[in-house]
């Protein structure tokens, strides 16, 4: 196990660094500096070795592992700096210095954590994801944001106060490397637990999809990247082939189709179809077997450039129309052709055959297929569809399309088309030549992609989903979302929990103030007696005469004897 780094940096170091001296840099050098950091920091990453373990101390006499190069780890590792270019460069003349800052921070918090090779280093960038990803949803400033934010936040650090009890049991047992474990253990469950908070597990998924449309109209490019993919990362690593996956993926697939066809806000329904694309990605992990995880690798590398993609172009749509809702948006291609012909192939790089989306996905449909399970097989064919209908066709349409109240004078910013016309190229180049991601993938690959009965069944399917579309939205069975706030189970806590809190407090208010009045009466009533007998004109404040008085004490004394006596 080597024990020297190249600069004695970890991988995602620089852009640590870069994040903390971002402030102090001159506004002019501030963007140009952030966008070419991720480009070193990956020029960093290739000067260690494809395989390695690298030490650096001990906790508590337990030695420990800070980083782990492997071929897993490097294709999280390389899609991360490669969202991170592309990110700063798409944000480049739309954020300043603090938004730099917190991006560079969390690209290099989630790279640090896809190479930890011990659980104490990855707490450590994992809580450092959630601090500096909150910032791009904060900045945006307004109570809603703020408010999102810190519902954000708690979920975000629940997470990581899981990992750390994990981690402590661990370190009782005597061992925290970050390896497989056993989901039925309790350290297993709490960081099955603490991965699937961040994985947007169902019920556990809110902070995505309350937090994403919340953020800066660049935060949001970032936010899509970076959190889930670590998640899904961390997952492959720790529980490959829990077969109960299988079941959190396959209500990750089906209750997204439901909420983001009826949802307003786009940037929600993006976020929803981000959910949707992860229960894939959780079903080939439940599967497990080594189709299974590459399958897995690499749709996180293809769901990554066309999810981003699709965040850029909503996001440039923002900056020029000040909102994202469906009900407010149609016709932006005209004065925003190239944001749309970008929001397109968003749209195809999702599972259209010479785009990324189609390889990756081919991958886990022949893992589901040579496990023997037909039936996810189905669904997993019936979501890529239907997400392809709900959060593809759905958003090129109402934004781009049609007509509506709110519309854009002018083109996104040249530093915006950029970064989209980049990850495009991106989406292309993985899709016309899967083998460059192939060979990359944790276990060798012997799959044709392109068969002719695949690329067949594949332009079918998307070519009914859109006739299906079309055709609804022709007879107006399809219309526009009704304006407002589409809540799921986060209406538990945004909703339901403040009534009761309020409901209580009024209820606690008039129980006091009963109990108050009671309590005063009590206390008159008590008065009232005490003058009776003690007042001025009360029994004990009477003169008694004396013959009285020695008759009393003769009767007490008779009484005192006899008892004595008999």
């Amino acid at each position: 196990m080597p024990d020297t780094l190249p600069w004695h940096l970890p991988p995602g170091a620089l852009l640590l660094l870069g994040a903390l001296l971002m402030p102090l840099l001159p506004r002019l050098l501030a963007g140009p500096t952030a966008v070419l950091l991720p480009l070193v920091s990956l020029w960093h990453l290739r000067q260690f070795p494809a395989e390695v373990l690298i030490g650096g101390g001990d906790f508590f006499g337990l030695p420990l592992t800070p980083v782990r190069i492997d071929a897993l780890a490097l294709v999280f590792g390389t899609i991360f700096h490669f969202a991170a270019f592309a990110g700063l460069l798409y944000a480049h003349r739309s954020q300043g210095r603090a938004q730099h800052a917190a991006a560079l921070g969390y690209a290099g918090s989630a790279i640090g954590a896809v190479f930890a090779g011990d659980l104490l280093t990855l707490f450590v960038f994992w809580e450092l994801t959630s601090l500096t990803s909150v910032l791009l949803i904060w900045v945006r400033g307004g109570a809603a944001a703020q408010a999102a934010a810190l519902r954000y936040l708690m979920l975000q650090i629940g997470s990581g106060l899981l990992l750390l009890c994990a981690l402590v049991l661990q370190w009782s047992a005597g061992s925290l490397a970050f390896a497989t474990f056993d989901p039925a253990t309790p350290s297993g469950m709490l960081l099955l637990l603490a991965f699937g908070i961040k994985a947007g597990f169902p019920l556990l998924h809110t902070w995505l999809t309350e937090g994403y449309p919340a953020a800066t109209a660049t935060g949001a490019v970032f936010l899509s990247v970076f959190t889930t993919k670590m998640a899904i990362y961390a997952l492959a690593r720790a529980f490959p082939g829990t077969e109960w996956l299988l079941a959190v993926g396959v209500v990750m697939v089906v209750f997204t189709l439901i909420y983001a066809a009826a949802e307003d806000d786009l940037r929600r329904v993006l976020a929803y179809g981000l959910i949707n694309q992860l229960g894939f990605m959780v079903i080939a992990i439940g599967i497990g077997s080594e189709l299974a995880i590459n399958g897995t690798a690499a749709h996180a590398v293809s769901h990554v450039l066309y999810k981003s993609l699709l965040f850029m172009a909503l996001g440039a749509v923002m900056l020029r129309t000040g909102t994202t809702r469906a009900s407010e948006l149609g016709g932006l291609w005209r004065a925003m052709p190239l944001t749309a012909l970008f929001c397109l192939f968003g749209a195809l790089g999702m599972s259209a055959p010479l785009f990324a989306g189609f390889a990756s996905k081919s991958l886990i449909l022949e893992a589901a297929a040579k496990a023997d399970h037909a039936g996810l097989w189905a669904l997993l064919l019936a979501g890529s569809a239907g997400i392809f209908l709900v959060a593809g066709l759905k958003v090129v349409w109402f934004a781009f399309l049609g007509s509506g109240r709110v519309r854009a004078t002018r083109e996104a910013p040249w530093s915006m088309l950029a970064g989209m016309a980049l990850t495009t190229t991106a989406l292309l180049v993985l899709g016309v030549r899967p083998d460059l991601l192939l060979a990359h993938l944790p276990y060798p690959v012997d799959k044709a992609i392109y068969t002719y009965d695949h690329v067949i069944t594949q332009l079918q399917l998307l070519l009914a989903t859109a006739l299906v579309f079309g055709v609804l939205v022709g007879l107006g069975l399809w219309r526009r979302p009704a304006p407002g706030e589409l809540l799921d189970v986060d209406w538990l806590w945004r909703r339901a929990l403040p009534w009761l809190l309020v409901t209580g407090a009024h209820h606690y208010r008039r129980l006091r103030a009963g109990s108050a009045a009671t309590l005063t009466q009590w206390r008159e009533d008590a008065q009232r007696r005490l003058m009776r007998s003690g007042g001025q004109q009360g029994y004990l404040a009477r003169s008694w005469p004396t013959g009285s008085m020695v008759l009393w004490v003769a009767i007490l004394l008779s009484g005192y004897l006899l008892l004595y006596f008999f």
